[in-house]
């Protein structure tokens, strides 16, 4: 079996000191561009690879960040990963993702087991449904809440400005003439339909319309055919609306799917903008209207402030709360 190389063989082989090596594996300090081009030369030559149990027990860091989302199949919450972990592997950090398909139990569970990972910071997009253990984990390690959040608990927020840009979108359709909009939503405790909702409700106060409950629906989270078929019978009143505004892009899709079927014409027959903007949105005929959010910039930012949080671990810190812009992208179905 062959000897493990250690950092003394790289110091050997890049003719530099062992703290020079050090330095550069870690980050820890400035080095010059020559001497760090060195190292990396010797690493690569030598197929260095550290020991993570080894710096973990030296550093007290495990260079690991846990990410919990709420369904991975949500093609916004792919691309907030992906910012997530192009952020951390920069950092030389490892994302360990886990996907909680907005169950409480499963969310708890996972809380549970990367405490127990000693990760070094969890960046997560609560249930909403365990609060206090969530509390509870906030004052033993950093946390940073993404896109949505739990009021009470005081830990990081990264978010967008769901109420300006839902207003936006609301105004934009009573612009173009439109009483009767339809708003689809789930979860209204949750903290992005609710700020998205107020942003709705704020543009009809605004234009002087009514805030008419017969065309606020709520649809059941996860669930496509149930949606779908709500959607359906709110698009088959003698009264219908004349536009529809989802507040996320599955109930948009599903929104979608009901008006084709229905054999309604976009815009024609009804307007429709989307919350959240997806790539398949730009493909179909017509295009549809959304409210883009910056999703890989939201996972960017959560593992930046994430991380300095961690190094500043034990030292007191505030919750910081980001809020990044949406951006209304219009299209044909308005």
């Amino acid at each position: 079996m062959s000897r493990k190389v250690t950092i003394h063989d790289i110091s050997t082989e890049s003719g530099t000191s062992p703290s020079t090596v050090s330095r550069v594996l870690t980050g820890s300090a400035v080095v010059s561009e020559d001497k760090r081009k060195a190292v990396e030369e010797a690493i690569r030559k030598l197929n260095y690879r550290p020991s993570h149990i080894a710096r973990s027990l030296k550093t007290r860091t495990t260079q690991s960040i846990g990410l919990l989302l709420n369904d991975i199949t949500n093609p916004f919450y792919s691309a907030v990963a992906r910012g997530a972990e192009d952020e951390a592997n920069r950092h030389n950090f490892s994302l360990i993702l886990c996907n909680t398909n907005e169950e409480a139990a499963r969310e708890l569970q996972y809380l549970h087991l990367l405490e127990d990972k000693q990760v070094d910071g969890i960046i997560l997009g609560p249930t909403g449904k365990n609060i206090s253990p969530v509390q509870d984990l906030a004052y033993r390690h950093p946390i940073v809440q993404i896109d949505r959040y739990l009021d009470s608990v005081e830990a990081s927020i990264v978010k967008v400005d769901n109420e300006g840009g839902a207003y936006a979108a609301t105004r934009l359709l009573i612009e173009k003439g439109h009483q009767r909009i339809a708003v689809l939503r789930w979860g209204k405790q949750i903290t992005t339909m609710k700020e998205r909702y107020e942003g709705y409700e704020r543009a009809l106060v605004e234009a002087g319309l009514p805030v008419d409950p017969a065309l606020v629906v709520d649809v059941p989270a996860l669930d496509i055919a149930q949606t779908m078929d709500m959607v359906r019978s709110v698009m088959t009143r003698p009264d219908r609306p004349t536009a529809v505004f989802a507040l996320n892009n599955q109930i948009g899709s599903a929104a979608i799917g009901v008006i084709h079927q229905l054999r309604l014409q976009i815009p024609e027959d009804v307007a429709l903008i989307v919350f959240d903007d997806l790539d398949y949105f730009t493909l179909i005929r017509p295009s549809i209207s959304a409210v883009s959010q910056p999703a890989f910039e939201i996972g960017v930012q959560a593992v930046r402030l994430l991380m300095r949080q961690a190094q500043a671990r034990g030292a007191p810190h505030s919750a910081e709360q980001i809020i990044l812009p949406t951006e209304l992208v219009i299209r044909e179905s308005v």
